[in-house]
This record gives C-alpha cells, structure tokens and sequence, in this order.
C-alpha cells in the first residue's frame, strides 16, 4: 500500500506541474521579477523608504552592430502594463511561502497600483544609445517593482522594429514582405515582429489573418501562394497550378522553382496565358533558390515576351537587408522582397543592453540626484529630457538634457500622470506614418545599410553640472 501511495503522490505532483495553458498570460507578468528586486523592495519597507518618490530612466547603452539607430519599440505594451499592475492574494500568497517577501511586503502589495507619472518616446520614433527611452517618477517600490517588465516589453519590440525597417530603407521603392508565423522564437515575438514589418512601412504581415483580426486590419494584400508542398501533392508541377486557379482563378502567386526553374517558369506562364482568356489571372511568381538576380532577369523577360508584365516577381531564399540593398542597387527586376529567417531572428544584431537605472530619490522636500559613476557603465542624475535639434528639415543633432531646459523640440511624451493615462494610443496607420515621415528627415548617410555611422548625441551644460556635483559628493 506504501509503495502504491507513493506512485499516487508522485502522480498527483506531476499532474500539478502542468500548466492550464503552457502560454504566458498578462497576469505571470507581475511575478515575472528577479527575487532580488523583491528583496530590495522588502529591504526598502522595512526602513521606512516605500513611499519615497524616486525617478528612474531606461535606456540602451550601445548601438548594436550594423545599426545607425534605433526605432522605439514597446510603448503601448509599456503603458497598458503599467496600467493593469497588481497583484492578486493568490501571487502574494505564492511570494511569502518562497520567502520572497517579507510580510511587511506580502501586507503592502495588496491593492498596491502604479501611481506616479510616465514619459516616453512614443512608438516609432527615432533614438540612439545614451538617451533614456522612458522615464518614471514613483514611489520607489512601485517603480522598483516593474523593472524587468519594462525592460522586456521595451527590448522585445525594439529589436524587431530596429531590423524591419532596415529592410524596408533596403528595398527602396519595392515592397518588402515577411511571414511573421515563420521561424519566429513564439507565437508572441511572431506577432511582435508582424506588427514591426507592419509600423515600419512593410507588407505581408497583414496577410496572416490572426494579425488582421488582433489589429482590426483589412487584407490589403489578397493574393496567396502556390508552395512546394501543394506542388508535390500533385502529380505534376502544372497540374497543380491548373487546379488552384480553378479555385481561386485570380488571386494566385506560384513559386517556381519546386522542380527546375525554367520548366516552372514556363508552366506559369502557359497557366496565366489558359487564365487570360477567361479574364483572370495570376498575381505573380516567386523564386525563392539560386542566383535571384540572374533568375528575376530571366523570368522578367520570359513574362514581358508573353505579354504578362503586370505579373509581379516577388523573390526569398534567406534574405537580409543587406542582400536586399544589393539587388536593388543592381536594378534586379523585383517588386517584391520576401524575407523571413533572417529578419525575425535580427540574427545580426539580435541583442540590445536596455538598463533602468535610479536617477532622484526625494527625501522629505529634498531631490537627491543619483548616477552610477562606474566607468564604462555611467548613468546621468536628475529627470532628464532628449532634444531633437533640425536643420533645414534634417535632424542635426539630439541633447539629453534636464527636464526644465528648452534645447529643441522635447522628445519624451507624458504618458501617465498620477497614475492616470493622459495619453491617447495612435493608431497603427498613424505610428507607421510618423516612422515614414521620420526616415525623410534623418541625415542620409544613417540611411546607409552598408557602414556604420555615428550621430551626434550630447550632455547639456545643466546636466554635465549636476553630474559634476554627484562625482563630488562621492567624492
């Protein structure tokens, strides 16, 4: 009986450790924190410090390799997390079990919800290392509590948005395409980076109908491909053209090269010539092996010499901006670039060092700015602002300065005040205009995809003054 109990036991433990959904959920956010930053907030509490209010930055320390600049990615996430926080009795409960927490803590956290204020880039715009992204003034365990939150949200939308639009500036006048169900890490960044390709200026992630559902988008592109595998459930390569454009007679885009790239080509044609005659048609063809631009130039002048100009050559196989850059400086006769794996992965830059760092801490009615003074890792004091300075219509050069100068146009928006939104979310149409409009006004050489090059970024005079008075207290 002993033995048989102990197999139930172990049963009933192994059942336990299954989830209900193997998802994360918005509500494992408020447990998703390092103990320590727990231990700081009991640590705090204990000595009468939780509801000093306190200021806290998040910014990137380094531009990552192969970028000019970085698009701000995470906002919106930022703030509806910030407005949901809270912890149930249930994650209280689970906290002081572990010993996380104090009970001190585990009674504080109860109703606990953000109070203070948030300022930060709206999505879409354009900033470099150096420069705080967001900036948080709160009580300092409501603050504390949401570090890994913010640098997550921040991160995991950045990335993807810094690499998208590199392929969209790539492209030039073509469109650039990406699946964001392919080869993503999850579901979420699969999601995250569609909405990227989306804000950049891309197409193709609104052809997945998840993605058009979650943002209320309309199917701006209709056509659907003809892939490898529905090409080998045919017996011939033709013979499955034939058959799904006598389902969907004009909306079709066949991939070509399953088999040999000239005979598909060929195919292609006879079938969009047999659909001429009908009034349909297909959208285009898409090569996605081989030398891509030998190969577009070859199907471009079999099309033209049947008459099919209006068929699209849409290519893949690998792509990356850089490779894209390339073919369009070649004049390669594309309209489309169609590139996944590399992009979603970001596998050339797939990593960003974003910090949240204390920069005041209010005492009774007295601000004492703090900084990290360590060399090669310094954070600046106070409540900072970035200023964006123009020259005729051009960004010349941006200021991170205090929050009371007037350097140039203020980047760093109020979001929330009191604990209360104050700031209406644009719409998706509205962010990928902003990124659009933003691009024409950055110098040209930071469009470049082949060098790296610097912008200038500098420490106001004020600021460079309180950071000289943190040194010597130090001191």
């Amino acid at each position: 009986m002993t033995g048989k109990r102990r197999r139930i036991d172990r049963a009933e433990v192994l059942s336990k450790n299954i989830p209900k959904t193997y998802c994360f959920t918005e509500r494992d956010l408020h447990l998703f924190e390092l103990p320590q930053i727990f231990s700081a907030c009991s640590l705090w509490l204990e000595s009468g410090m939780a509801s000093s209010l306190a200021t806290f930055d998040l910014v990137v320390r380094e531009m990552p390799p192969n970028r000019n600049f970085l698009l701000m990615g995470g906002t919106e996430e930022i703030i509806q997390g910030i407005s949901n926080w809270g912890y149930t009795k249930d994650e209280i409960h689970y906290l002081a079990k572990n010993k996380i927490i104090t009970p001190n803590l585990a009674e504080h956290l109860e109703g606990i919800h953000f109070t203070g204020s948030l300022y930060a880039l709206p999505e879409g715009t354009i900033f470099f290392p150096g420069e705080p992204v967001l900036r948080i003034t709160a009580p300092l365990v409501e603050g504390n509590l949401l570090t890994m939150f913010l640098i997550n949200a921040f991160v995991s939308n950045t990335v993807p948005l810094s690499k998208a639009v590199r392929g969209v500036i790539a492209a030039k006048d073509k469109k650039f395409l990406s699946s964001a169900s392919l080869r993503a890490q999850s579901s979420e960044s699969a999601f995250k980076y569609g909405r990227a390709v989306y804000l950049s200026g891309g197409h193709g992630s609104t052809m997945i109908p998840s993605f058009c559902r979650k943002y209320h988008l309309p199917f701006l592109d209709a056509s659907r491909k003809l892939y490898h595998m529905v090409v080998q459930s045919f017996p011939t390569e033709i013979d499955s053209m034939r058959k799904i454009t006598s389902v969907f007679p004009s909306t079709m885009d066949f991939m070509v090269d399953t088999y040999d790239f000239e005979k598909g080509i060929k195919n292609a044609i006879l079938v969009a010539t047999e659909l001429r005659k009908k009034g349909n048609s297909i959208r285009g063809i898409t090569i996605d092996s081989g030398d891509l631009y030998k190969r577009s130039v070859r199907a471009r002048k079999l099309l033209d010499k049947a008459g099919l100009k209006d068929i699209s050559i849409t290519v893949a196989s690998n792509l990356d901006e850089k490779k894209i850059d390339a073919l369009s400086d070649r004049n390669a006769p594309i309209d489309q670039f169609l590139a996944i794996t590399e992009m979603i992965s970001s596998r050339d830059a797939p990593s960003l060092e974003a910090v949240y760092k204390l920069a005041e801490l209010q005492r009774g009615s007295a601000l004492i700015p703090k900084a990290k003074l360590i060399f090669g890792k310094v954070s600046y004091p106070g409540k900072k602002q970035v200023f964006r300075v123009y020259k005729k219509g051009k960004m010349r050069k941006d200021v991170v300065g205090m929050s009371d100068e007037r350097l140039g146009r203020p980047l760093l928006k109020k979001l929330i005040e009191k604990g209360t939104r104050v700031y209406t979310l644009p719409s998706l149409e509205k962010i990928r205009a902003s990124v659009g409009d933003q691009l024409k006004k950055l110098p040209p050489r930071l469009l470049s995809i082949k060098k790296q090059y610097a912008y200038r970024v500098e420490i106001s005079r004020g600021l460079r003054k309180l950071m000289r008075q943190v040194r010597k207290a130090h001191q």
